[in-house]
């Protein structure tokens, strides 16, 4: 008995682990493309989450709601690049800094509230577990989810590939090798070098 309600959680637990597989992309660029420890990643999933609900319940739609959620992001990792280039600090606290501090900015986004709820059957959600099952297949959560991460894959294989993307591979995989191809890895910043 106890094994089909294992069976009738997992469609639900793995669009939720294709959700959480997006964030390990993130750790697994940080920690072993550019051999920087970051934890930043972390706290700015919640932040993004925080910005996107936000927005949608004061009326915006879907897509302009992720365009800030990801620039609310972008600006927690830049918070976290200052502190580790411009201050010295070094990159695993930075990131630890800008994530605990990530914690006030996103009750400060909810409005004081440790969480608001957003009802599929009022706002145009783009997944809901409530599509996992006897829904067309372009509305199924797991098909959805796994075609943003496949975009998401897609577009960072195309990165790495080109030349910036290389230079980053390389350096984050050996500096002294950076170096001799002329990637400048030594950029003064205020006190601190990157």
């Amino acid at each position: 008995m106890e094994i089909i309600k294992l069976f009738n959680a997992l469609p639900g637990a793995f669009a939720q682990g294709l959700i959480w597989g997006i964030m390990a992309i993130g750790v697994y660029i940080t920690y072993k493309v550019l051999d920087l420890a970051d934890l930043t990643v972390d706290g700015t999933m919640a932040t993004g989450g925080a910005v996107c609900i936000v927005m949608m319940l004061k009326g915006y739609p879907v897509g302009i709601s992720l365009v800030a959620a990801f620039g609310a992001g972008l600006l927690a990792g830049l918070a976290t690049g200052l502190l580790h280039t411009m201050m010295g600090i070094p990159a695993i606290l930075s990131g630890i800094l800008t994530q605990l501090g990530l914690y006030s900015i996103n009750l400060r986004i909810l409005g004081g509230k440790a969480n608001q709820a957003i009802s599929v059957d009022k706002y145009d959600l783009l997944v809901s577990l409530r599509w996992v099952k006897g829904v067309p297949f372009y509305k199924n959560t797991i098909f959805v989810t796994a075609l943003f991460v496949v975009c998401i894959i897609a577009v960072l294989y195309w990165f790495f590939g080109t030349e910036l993307g290389c230079s980053i591979r390389a350096t984050g995989c050996n500096g002294n090798m950076s170096r001799a191809q002329g990637i400048n890895t030594d950029v003064k910043i205020g006190r601190a070098h990157v």
